[in-house]
């Protein structure tokens, strides 16, 4: 038993149960051609200054933060509402990217990332020098 009284080996199952419920998943697709990789994200409610966007070559990393206020007066009674919203959602990708031509667009709550592929590596074949 682990110190939670929860049975041996579900430590995994209880870090992700945990982490949905305090971070909303981001449902992507992710589509391939011959030379360019398409992520959507779906992102609702979050403006482009929200949303951060890490890449590295093979990996793909979104996440957000929002928070809204709200606040009604109604005589001498004040109620305050307060609604903070994460995401995050780290993508290992199938093919290494050229990180620095990636475009972004943000429309109607999608994230659309375009990643041209980084150009593969080339076999050389050696040649003799004249003498």
């Amino acid at each position: 038993m682990t110190a939670a009284g929860a049975p041996t080996g579900t430590t995994l199952e209880d870090w992700f149960r945990a982490e949905s419920e305090l971070l909303h998943p981001v449902h992507v697709d992710i589509t391939e051609s011959d030379d360019v990789l398409t992520v959507r994200a779906e992102v609702p409610g979050f403006s482009a200054k929200e949303l951060e966007v890490d890449m590295e070559p093979h990996r793909l990393t979104i996440s957000g933060k929002r928070e809204t206020s709200e606040e009604h007066t109604s005589k001498k009674t004040i109620y305050t509402e307060q609604c903070s919203n994460q995401i995050f959602r780290a993508i290992d990708l199938p093919a290494e990217f050229d990180t620095s031509r990636v475009t972004t667009t943000l429309k109607d709550g999608v994230l659309e990332l375009s990643m041209p592929k980084a150009a593969e590596a080339q076999k050389v074949q050696a040649k003799d020098k004249p003498a």
